[in-house]
């Protein structure tokens, strides 16, 4: 069975679909068979794939447009990772079941949270099945570090939270020419991002 890694938050913005992207092209980029899976029904994913320049080197993406072809879609690569969908559904659920670690995605704000208990419920549930989960902080000010009041709600989720990646304009621009930090946009913001796949494989070693 592959290494399944899921970005999900029911909260559209949050920036899931840059953490998805930039941590399976760094997978790929350090030799492990990849596969990305955009279960969103946005396809956000599936239409970076589609501008990316011919011959880029980064894994394939395929759309799954139902929970039932999920699971069958995690296979045949040594690295899954799975963009979930922006709300809060059955395909949240069949997501969680197939993941070996949960990335949430917060901003510094803390308000991706606020009104997403039914959301942490779902994740507790599948956290007490196995499932590791922790937060990712996203969009974050590159000026401030991460703000108490963010730590102090995510401590009492009892969950890790990654340092995860700033508020970079070429995370923006990267993704919308087809291709992604690693391809020489920002120096730190790609030290940001093999930070966090360091991070996630100390999680999960």
């Amino acid at each position: 069975m592959p290494l399944t890694l899921t970005t999900v938050n029911p909260k559209g913005g949050t920036g899931k679909t840059t953490v998805a992207v930039h941590l399976a092209v760094a997978c790929h980029r350090e030799g492990y068979s990849t596969k990305l899976l955009d279960a969103d029904p946005q396809g956000s994913a599936l239409d970076w794939r589609k501008r990316t320049p011919e011959g880029y080197d980064g894994p394939p993406v395929e759309h799954v447009a139902s929970e039932e072809r999920l699971a069958p879609a995690v296979g045949g690569a040594d690295v899954v990772v799975v963009d979930s969908p922006a709300r809060l559904d059955e395909r949240t659920g069949a997501v969680l079941s197939v993941a070996d670690l949960a990335l949430v995605p917060v901003r510094p704000s803390g308000l991706d949270l606020w009104g997403t208990a039914e959301f942490l419920d779902v994740l507790g549930d599948h956290t007490g099945a196995g499932l590791q989960a922790v937060f990712v902080a996203s969009q974050r000010d590159v000026r401030t570090s991460l703000s108490e009041e963010l730590q102090e709600v995510l401590a009492g989720r009892g969950l890790p939270l990654l340092d995860g990646l700033t508020s970079r304009v070429a995370y923006a621009r990267s993704l919308s020419e087809g291709k992604t930090v690693l391809d020489g946009y920002d120096s730190t913001a790609e030290a940001e991002v093999h930070q966090l796949l360091r991070d996630v494989g100390e999680i999960l070693s």
